[in-house]
């Protein structure tokens, strides 16, 4: 990749607080730059979509080529590096304040977001080589999408069936809390792991001394 990798693990529980705070701050501009900007200090959040992730790295608004000029931009794309090699995952962000269903099924916002990931997949699988050049290994080895978009809300029955059709196309819609949630789970994953590591230190330790 030419770059380090994300230290996701070190991740603090004060990135819970920001979170909130910054998406407050959208809330309030019904817009989804204060969480980008979060996101682009704070890349961790976006690390926890990708579950446990191996080696990872976060680009933010990365610059792909348009060989008719001008250019693609995702938000984010994400990198985890495995035993498989490079799976990149592209994250679009939508305000806070925007619906992902309405009256008429699938919002505008939802289905720009929607058509912008399917530009992207597309320009990855045709441009890989040229992509590999300048950094993105592997490229064309894209596997799940997100869109990230409005809060936490119970939907109806065929309005849920309709969010969940996406995932027929690879696309997984999340609101900001569910996002917080992943990230709250990275956290707790950390701390969990910091605890079973001294608590084996000490055992051993015990060990040792008993010897």
């Amino acid at each position: 990749m030419g770059r380090p990798a994300l230290r996701y693990a070190a991740v603090t529980k004060s990135v819970l607080r920001l979170f909130s705070t910054a998406l407050r701050t959208a809330e309030v501009s019904r817009s989804e730059t204060p969480m980008q900007e979060f996101l682009e200090r704070n890349p961790a959040a976006l690390a926890a979509l990708v579950g446990r992730p191996h080696a990872v790295w976060v680009l933010p608004r990365q610059a792909l080529g348009k060989a008719l000029g001008g250019g693609w931009q995702p938000d984010f794309l994400v990198c985890d590096w495995n035993s498989n090699g490079p799976e990149w995952t592209i994250v679009e962000l939508e305000s806070p304040t925007v619906q992902v269903v309405n009256t008429r099924g699938i919002s505008h916002k939802c289905r720009e977001a929607q058509q912008q990931i399917s530009d992207y997949r597309r320009h990855l699988t045709e441009n890989w080589k040229d992509l590999q050049v300048n950094g993105l290994p592997g490229a064309h080895h894209q596997a799940r999408s997100w869109i990230v978009i409005g809060r936490r809300k119970t939907h109806k029955p065929r309005d849920r069936e309709r969010v969940i059709d996406l995932r027929n196309d690879e696309i997984e819609v999340a609101s900001y809390d569910r996002l917080y949630d992943k990230l709250g789970e990275l956290v707790e994953l950390r701390f969990s792991s910091r605890a079973a590591s001294k608590k084996a230190i000490a055992a051993w330790a015990r060990r040792k001394k008993r010897k």
